[in-house]
């Protein structure tokens, strides 16, 4: 079966610092994928790869099959990927509602409108329908913004951070939305968080120096003793590194 999202041999740099090297992983259809690993592992620098921000030095990057290397981010959107980055990037002068029927702009008018509360009240925010987003607390704009990306029903949904600057209730809350929405979209959770992975996780790729570590199942990831090293930022040999 042909992946859903794949990349091969990725490879950024930016002058002699090389941020993602050489790395290969694949999502399929319905998986939940998270990528973690500690800060400056090339988790951040990877997403914007996948999601256009940034043209990849080497290697390429596949969308069931097809070669979507160096597309620009609006024109990836269109293929069915979901973008979500780690801070809410959202209109403060809208409503929610109108801010979630932004996101079905290529829907009619009506269609829009039902869809989005349709979306919203699958997420649980149907209430803040007619609030001014500019008026919403941190964690609230996180869930509206989850609510645009996922109204446009997309296959694959890619989380930068999803948590970040939530509260350990909204964290939860979070998690909860991720494990069913998983039900309908394949997802990519980037993040650093080894508590919330715990709760979401699936299949684990970790990141360490831009290179894939480890990528297993959550208990046997969470369990490698190279993982914890690197996290606690003791060596790690580069013989011990695997790629997928």
């Amino acid at each position: 079966m042909t992946p859903l999202l794949a990349t091969e041999h990725l490879t950024m740099r930016f002058g002699g610092v090389v941020a993602v090297d050489d790395v290969s992983f694949t999502v399929n259809a319905g998986e939940l994928r998270c990528l973690i690993g500690p800060n400056g592992a090339g988790k951040s620098t990877l997403f914007k790869c996948l999601t256009g921000q940034l043209r990849p030095s080497a290697g390429r990057i596949l969308w069931r099959g097809r070669d979507i290397t160096g597309w620009d981010s609006f024109a990836i959107a269109r293929l069915g990927i979901g973008i979500k980055t780690q801070v809410p990037s959202l209109f403060d002068g809208l409503s929610v509602l109108e801010s979630v029927r932004l996101a079905l702009r290529r829907e009619t008018r009506e269609r829009a409108r039902i869809q989005a509360m349709a979306t919203l009240d699958r997420l649980g925010i149907a209430d803040l329908a007619l609030r001014q987003v500019a008026l919403l607390a941190h964690g609230q704009r996180q869930l509206v913004e989850f609510a645009m990306v996922v109204a446009p029903e997309p296959e694959i949904i890619i989380l930068d951070e999803p948590t970040a600057g939530m509260s350990a209730e909204e964290t939860a809350r979070a998690a909860r939305l991720i494990r069913e929405l998983n039900a309908q979209h394949a997802i990519i959770v980037v993040e650093h968080d080894m508590k919330f992975i715990r709760a979401i996780a699936k299949t684990v790729t970790v990141l360490h120096q831009g290179r894939v570590l480890i990528e297993d199942d959550v208990e046997r990831v969470l369990a490698d003793r190279r993982v914890h090293d690197v996290y606690l930022g003791k060596a790690v040999a580069p013989q011990q590194q695997v790629t997928v």
